[in-house]
């Protein structure tokens, strides 16, 4: 049964741009800036973040993520730079993103703004044959003479928009805005090139977060995360932190799309260093077959300008 998972996996590759890309993180909370570059400089921090996580742990070649970010105001805290590296793998499929983020802040008071980003770089993908075993003539038209590695570039952009205040955000996102297009030839037996075209679709995001004081130093932080793309079903990941003295989280999401329950928990382990870790459960069909996904999150911050009286204010969603 687990060769017949794998196979359905790997029958999809090619088409994962198509299909499905953007595997889904259960810390996002703090880690928006992946898929909103809105959130380019929320916070009067330099903030950098390491996440990897591993999906469907126990079945061969399941998706796996790694994913590095790091962001900052400038003094006059208007305008805001960053830098995104993404590296997703589906199998025999890698693909790597790799942008600069600029976001541009409006004040309405010193503690609500909003912010408008863009995300431009370079999408690349490498889909490695060698990595599978075909029992099959060679001179099938699957077969590929070069080796079987295939590589594209293309340009790619992503916007965004995110209100922030001292008890609430909310975000909304566009990626993939050029719908980067990808041209494949192959040979059939006869000789004949034929060329097949894909299309990265565009994705959608809407995100938004709330925080409760229930103490001095105790907070309820519910969140949320819905993700749309054109001819896929609208995923939602849904989830609370508990938050101690703004250095220790505890909580738990449950996301649709891919019917698991994650428990988060993270810690600031020294001034400005925390770092996290989540175990999903899953409970779809493909739950008898692997061992639920693993994920670890690894952020440095550091005040810069200390413009505001309260700058852990500022870290509520960090």
């Amino acid at each position: 049964m687990k060769k017949t998972v794998f196979l359905i996996m790997l029958c999809a590759a090619p088409v994962l741009f198509k299909a499905q890309t953007g595997t889904p993180l259960a810390m996002y909370a703090g880690n928006q800036l992946i898929f909103n570059p809105g959130f380019a400089g929320a916070y009067d921090l330099f903030s950098a973040n390491l996440s990897v996580r591993h999906q469907w742990v126990n079945i061969p070649n399941s998706p796996k993520l790694m994913s590095f970010n790091a962001h900052a105001p400038f003094q006059s805290q208007r305008n805001a730079m960053g830098f995104v590296f993404q590296r997703e793998v589906w199998g025999p499929q890698f693909v790597h993103t790799t942008n600069i983020t600029y976001a541009h802040k409006i004040f309405f008071n010193p503690t609500t703004f909003l912010s408008l980003g863009l995300q431009a770089g370079l999408l690349n993908t490498v889909t490695d044959w060698n990595m599978v075993t075909f029992v099959m003539h060679p001179e099938d038209p699957v077969y590929w003479e070069d080796g079987g590695r295939q590589v594209s570039n293309r340009f790619d952009m992503n916007l965004g928009a995110y209100l922030q205040a001292e008890d609430f955000y909310l975000g909304f996102s566009v990626r993939h805005l050029t719908m980067p297009r990808f041209d494949e030839v192959r040979m059939d037996i006869d000789g004949r090139e034929h060329v097949f075209h894909s299309h990265v679709r565009r994705q959608f995001f809407v995100m938004g977060g709330y925080n409760i004081a229930l103490s001095r130093d105790l907070d309820l932080r519910p969140h949320f995360l819905a993700r749309y793309k054109h001819t896929n079903p609208v995923s939602l990941s849904v989830g609370a932190n508990l938050v101690y003295d703004n250095r220790f989280f505890v909580g738990s999401n449950f996301m649709t799309g891919q019917r698991a329950v994650s428990l988060v928990f993270m810690a600031e382990v020294m001034e400005g260093l925390r770092i996290g870790y989540s175990f999903d459960m899953n409970f779809g069909i493909i739950r008898p077959f692997q061992r639920g996904s693993h994920e670890v999150s690894v952020n440095y911050f550091i005040p810069l300008w200390n413009r505001f009286d309260d700058v852990r204010v500022r870290r509520n969603w960090q």
